[in-house]
């Protein structure tokens, strides 16, 4: 429990105790002094070694308290009010220097010495410093063999602090934060500290029979009745209290209708955490629950006890120490009846901080409508100082039913069904919403936009040596096609020929330019996009490459940065999530040429604009977007039918202050990354 002190060698403390018990063999060796024996018996104190301290009693003091009892009550307090760092000090002792001999008079048994002292130590509620008296008294015992003379302690119960007397008790209470709330960047609540209905029974308000009540209170409350009878068969239970079973939102009215027309069921309005926007910012903002023992033994020095309530998921568990605050107490004696007599120490409680972040709740909701129902991801940007907006998951879960209590069948339904996956934080195949980066890259490497390749069909390769493997592309215009026509109807072949023209050191190099192999600076820990597994050895991984297959990974949240280049001069902005830390820095700078991002940007104006462009159904009256659209392919071979993930991702040109990315899986046979394409477009309508 304390922290050892190196002033006090365990060794001398040991060899001391046992010239004290031992006492004076022969009247050569020098007589103990009360000193000593304090300093012997504070030592052991400050390490916490209580039994060994009650060796040091007198013998009228060991029956007025027992063994058993003093070890107890000592651990009880310290242990009770957090004591740590205890150091207990001699203030009155006397040094004699050495070379001064001084002669001394032999002790009279049953000499009285009162020696002072100062007691430090950390609490629960602050620093504790005081000034103490011990009183000791010289023992002398004669027997046939030795004569043993010690100084024991004339213990008292202010011996554990000053201001104890007998009977009283010590009562220690920690005074718990308020925890920080999260709000959105206008002010609106993310994670609040609300209030909940706490619904429970008053054991003497059920009837006869009171299976009856408990069988109907499991069926609405969804627990069950083993559930309900363990909670009140507790040892604090009694007639007249009330025993809370289950907490349950404010809205949720019917369900305390049922629970009030069962008899012995009760309710009452608690404070609870409260998570306003539900399923929509689950995986970002996600829950707090009680702390368990293996997360109490992680962080049980950081003032956590097991009452606590900690971060679970999301930025609840990612910010959980600027959220949970500082937890104070207060320290109070009390007497034989219960009435309080003094305070020793209080520390008031440091409330958690408030957490503002840069997302727009009206966004993360629209955006989590356009996902509910699918297996997807979305991220919504601000291109030009990169706040992020929203960041979406789907499925989801409620967080509030993690708070008020859900049952372990309910938690295991979540996870069947992937609702507990975040996958905004994990990376994927883009497909071909790599394309206008691979242009980029090839622009920068002085590639002619207006060459036009003349391309026969929907298939090709590059050599006999790729054996059966081969390059398809879903649309043939029927004409020769430049970078502008490849962009829009996404041609993969028009990219799988440049990329080899270009050649792989300089996409590889170009691609890393754009951050690829490096970790995004950003509160959320999200996955480094990569290339490649190691490095691209082939023709074919090459062409793969560039069209977002192959080995190619990258998260959703990088993938939107790569456009914000577009309509930022050929910069990338920093994600931001606190709003704090919103200033418009640059992650990357310059990473193309503004005459390159200009001409990018205006290809993805028509991937919407033209009629026949693969984003044109996101196309809207005075609002000028530009877009592309990503099919990414999984499968084991080309010759079969795999599942396919669609991506789209939209941004607004001519007012660059939102863009759009998102991923649905699943879109076979939904018309690939057309079907995103309406989701995407609908949320721009729906925040315009």
């Amino acid at each position: 429990m304390f922290s050892h002190k190196c002033k006090r060698n365990v060794l001398y403390v040991c060899m001391l105790l046992i010239t004290l018990v031992v006492g004076c063999s022969s009247e050569e060796e020098p007589e103990p002094t009360p000193e000593e024996a304090f300093q012997a018996y504070a030592a052991l104190w400050e390490n916490g070694n209580y039994e060994a301290m009650y060796e040091f009693l007198s013998d009228e003091s060991k029956e007025m308290i027992t063994k058993e009892t003093f070890v107890e009550r000592y651990t009880n307090i310290f242990s009770g009010i957090q004591a740590t760092d205890l150091t207990v000090q001699l203030i009155t002792e006397e040094e004699v220097p050495d070379e001064i001999e001084v002669e001394k008079e032999e002790t009279e048994p049953g000499t009285v010495v009162t020696l002072l002292y100062e007691q430090s130590m950390d609490s629960l509620a602050g620093d504790l410093l005081f000034e103490a008296e011990a009183t000791l008294i010289f023992k002398v015992e004669e027997t046939e063999e030795e004569v043993e003379k010690e100084w024991v302690i004339d213990w008292k119960p202010s011996l554990i602090l000053p201001q104890l007397e007998v009977g009283d008790i010590v009562r220690p209470r920690t005074l718990h934060p308020k925890r920080g709330e999260i709000i959105d960047r206008h002010g609106n609540g993310l994670a609040i500290n609300g209030e909940v209905f706490e619904v429970g029974i008053v054991p003497g308000s059920l009837p006869e029979e009171k299976s009856i009540s408990i069988h109907a209170l499991s069926e609405v409350l969804e627990i069950t009745e083993e559930e309900i009878e363990k909670l009140l068969n507790q040892g604090w239970v009694r007639d007249d209290t009330f025993v809370p079973l289950k907490s349950i939102p404010l809205e949720n009215t019917t369900v305390l209708e049922e629970v009030t027309n069962i008899q012995g069921g009760t309710y009452r309005q608690v404070g609870g955490r409260v998570y306003p926007l539900k399923d929509a910012a689950a995986h970002l903002i996600g829950y707090i629950g009680p702390i368990t023992k293996e997360e109490l033994e992680k962080v049980e020095d950081q003032g956590y006890s097991a009452s606590s309530e900690i971060g679970k998921a999301g930025l609840e568990l990612l910010l959980e120490e600027q959220l949970r605050g500082q937890s104070g107490g207060i320290i109070t004696i009390v007497d034989a009846s219960g009435k309080q007599k003094e305070v020793i120490a209080e520390k008031a409680p440091v409330d958690g901080e408030l957490i503002q972040l840069t997302i727009d709740s009206d966004i993360q909701k629209s955006v989590y409508q356009q996902l509910e129902g699918e297996v997807g991801t979305a991220v919504a940007l601000h291109p030009t100082n990169g706040d992020v907006l929203s960041l979406v998951n789907a499925p989801a879960y409620d967080p509030n039913e993690f708070v008020l209590g859900i049952s372990n069948e309910r938690r295991q339904e979540l996870n069947d069904e992937g609702a507990m996956l975040n996958r905004f934080t994990y990376t994927y195949a883009p497909g071909s919403t790599i394309k206008p980066v691979t242009a980029a890259i090839a622009l920068e490497n002085d590639w002619d936009p207006h060459k036009k390749i003349t391309i026969d069909g929907h298939t090709w390769q590059n050599s006999p040596s790729w054996g059966d493997y081969k390059v398809r592309r879903v649309t043939d215009p029927g004409h020769d096609v430049d970078l502008n026509d490849a962009l829009v109807y996404s041609d993969n072949i028009y990219f799988a020929q440049m990329a080899l023209d270009v050649g792989v050191h300089e996409i590889e190099q170009g691609l890393i330019k754009f951050g690829f192999g490096e970790k995004i600076p950003f509160t959320y820990g999200i996955g480094n996009a990569q290339i490649a597994n190691a490095t691209i050895t082939k023709e074919e991984q090459l062409a793969d490459t560039s069209y977002g297959q192959g080995q190619m990974l990258i998260s959703p949240l990088h993938l939107a940065l790569l456009y914000t280049s577009f309509v930022n001069e050929g910069s990338i902005p920093k994600p931001t999530l606190l709003l704090e830390e919103s200033n418009g820095e640059l992650w990357k700078e310059n990473v193309i040429e503004l005459e390159n991002a200009n001409y990018i940007l205006d290809a993805l104006k028509d991937v919407i604009q033209t009629p026949r462009g693969t984003g044109r159904n996101a196309n809207i009256e005075n609002l000028s977007l530009a877009g592309k659209t990503g099919t990414t392919e999984h499968k084991a071979s080309q010759d079969e039918t795999g599942k396919e993930t669609g991506w789209f991702v939209a941004v607004d040109t001519e007012d660059p202050q939102l863009l759009v990315l998102m991923m649905v899986e699943h879109v076979e046979d939904r018309g690939g990354s057309g079907y995103v394409v309406p989701k995407v477009r609908d949320v721009f309508l729906d925040v315009r």
